[in-house]
């Protein structure tokens, strides 16, 4: 009797550290080099004189970004130039979400096809080199004034 309890112990032992192990091992492997991101809004103007924000909502984790010394960097259609003044902030799941102005982005301004979707690309990249780049393709860029 004591050997078929142990038996099932030492099962279910092997068990439980395989389930740790896999969940231990599985926040590590989620990102590999690459990250989702998702612009908000989608669609843009850049004739407006409204002072909002557009964020990028990323699955990387904002605790990461900051322990890591982490740079964001958006492009538009490939463009050479970064939108300026980037900054991370979180949301209530602890993800990262990069923020900048409108009038940061019309620093960029030459990169962007008015009244067309627009493609951006968003690198964050760590102290350490670590690069992780996502791509939204969905961002409409209105160029129209109100009446």
């Amino acid at each position: 009797m004591i050997r078929a309890i142990s038996k099932k112990i030492g099962i279910l032992s092997v068990f439980c550290i395989a389930i740790m192990t896999f969940a231990l091992y599985l926040p590590l492997t989620c990102y590999g080099a690459s990250m989702e991101v998702d612009f908000s809004p989608k669609i843009i103007n850049i004739a407006s004189q409204r002072l909002g924000e557009i964020r990028v909502f990323t699955n990387m984790r904002y605790s990461t970004f900051v322990a890591n010394g982490g740079t964001a960097f958006a492009y538009f259609n490939g463009g050479a130039e970064s939108v300026p003044n980037i900054w991370g902030t979180r949301d209530s799941w602890g993800n990262l979400i990069l923020k900048f102005t409108l009038e940061d982005l019309l620093v960029v301004e030459d990169d962007l096809v008015p009244d067309a979707l627009n493609s951006a690309e968003v690198v964050v990249v760590y102290e350490n080199g670590d690069e992780y780049s996502g791509s939204d393709d969905e961002v409409y860029i209105l160029d129209k004034k109100t009446p």
